[in-house]
């Protein structure tokens, strides 16, 4: 049942592009990006060489490399060590949307281009999926995948001679190259924590796939325990171990995120909602979700919950 789970976190990512930034620079060059929790912030280079440093990590990139940075830490990137980086958007650019930006600078110096962004997930599952990546993730050009050439060649050709769409084109192929970046470490990555790992492991799977098919079931430590066939204490224990957190916490989180989104859908009454999620009550539902959320249900579904830069990152020097 694993794969199934997985299949569908990626299937609803719900990618929302933050910012993307088209690149053109001359050596020497660095640039500083904040840290933007919340988002997954990629590099794709398409021409030149760049250095990346994250969290003291320093990682070279060539042309039809993608980095992720999943977990949107503050990193810099540089044409070199020892430059001294610019704050992203201290840098002139030119705006060609509300999200789509393009930066170049004269010079002399062997030039450096990439295109960066910066996504956000609304997907049920995606974040903690996210949370299960490591702090850098290099995808090296795919010699054995003609598409994904294909994706990065289309992207250079539409960043270096732009065109009616080309802001459309670039953000969109850099979406499915994300994806396929995740998707490839999914499949050469054998993680021994987190909800990966759990979703992975023979017992606490069993579990997992039992509770996601029907979140709304009475479920309890000793029905979990008993769908991975193991003993109560048995199982706690090592649901605790693998996913860092309780097997109740894990269904009372994933039922308020599940809660969440169908609130933010608006198609379906509280009462009806409450009832998707395990909850006979609507007031004990309303209870939880303000526990979990901070808010009411009603307050939530009028908030704007779509991520946005701080203005104080985004105002230019």
């Amino acid at each position: 049942m694993e794969p199934d789970v997985l299949d569908r976190a990626l299937q609803e990512f719900g990618m929302t592009g933050v910012f993307y930034a088209v690149s053109d620079v001359p050596a020497p060059w660095g640039i500083a990006l904040p840290p933007m929790p919340g988002t997954m912030v990629f590099h794709l280079l398409t021409r030149g060489e760049a250095v990346i440093e994250v969290e003291g990590e320093w990682v070279a990139v060539r042309p039809g490399d993608l980095l992720l940075v999943p977990h949107g830490t503050g990193h810099t990137i540089l044409d070199a060590p020892g430059r001294v980086p610019v704050p992203l958007f201290d840098l002139p650019r030119v705006e060609q949307t509300d999200r789509y930006e393009r930066i170049s600078l004269p010079g002399d110096g062997a030039r450096t281009e990439l295109v960066c962004g910066a996504v956000s997930f609304t997907g049920l599952g995606v974040e903690r999926l996210v949370r299960s990546l490591p702090p850098v993730l290099l995808v090296g050009r795919d010699e054995d995948s003609a598409w994904q050439r294909a994706a990065l060649d289309v992207i250079a050709a539409e960043s270096r001679h732009p065109r009616p769409g080309s802001d459309l084109m670039t953000a969109r192929l850099a979406d499915v190259l994300v994806v396929q970046a995740v998707r490839s470490w999914l499949e050469s990555t054998v993680p021994d924590r987190g909800w990966v790992a759990g979703l992975r492991d023979p017992s606490l799977g069993r579990a997992l796939a039992a509770f996601h098919a029907e979140p709304a079931a009475q479920w309890t430590l000793e029905s979990l325990a008993g769908e991975a066939g193991l003993s109560r204490s048995a199982f706690a224990a090592r649901f605790t171990s693998v996913m860092g957190e309780t097997a109740m916490g894990y269904v009372t989180s994933w039922r308020m995120d599940l809660a969440a989104r169908l609130v933010r859908e608006q198609s379906l009454s509280l009462s009806r909602i409450a009832e998707r999620v395990g909850y006979r009550s609507e007031a004990a539902f309303n209870r939880a979700f303000r526990r979990a959320h901070g808010v009411t249900p009603g307050a939530y579904a009028r908030q704007d919950n779509t991520f946005h830069v701080p203005a104080e990152v985004l105002a230019p020097a």
